[in-house]
């Protein structure tokens, strides 16, 4: 017998402590700039995508704003990576990180 699902309801044999809670958010994800929007049928679309990510890294780490990974994944061209570990991250803080990138890369 097993916890029931996600509410930690008792089974007869087990209880959760603590409810399960998300410990960190995963975020991967591409930013596309104007000149990609509305392409996505282009051949070209796609390796001009995974270029995108390395300029704005680089733009970020230039204006000191950020600090945010990037990477392929198989066949999966360069997007950001989050990982966001910290309680105290609230919404102002997620939306300043996203309004970041958009800035940086509103020209590409």
């Amino acid at each position: 017998m097993g916890v029931g699902g996600q509410t930690g309801a008792p089974t007869g044999v087990w209880h959760l402590v603590f409810l399960p809670q998300p410990e960190f958010i995963n975020l991967c994800f591409w930013f596309v700039p104007p000149s990609l929007r509305g392409r996505e049928g282009s051949p070209d679309y796609w390796p001009r995508l995974g270029k995108v990510a390395p300029v704005i890294k680089e733009r970020m780490m230039r204006k000191g704003s950020m600090m945010v990974g990037y990477q392929p994944h198989g066949t999966k061209v360069n997007f950001f990576r989050q990982i966001v570990t910290n309680p105290a991250v609230t919404k102002d803080d997620l939306d300043f990180f996203l309004d970041e990138i958009e800035r940086l890369g509103r020209d590409l």
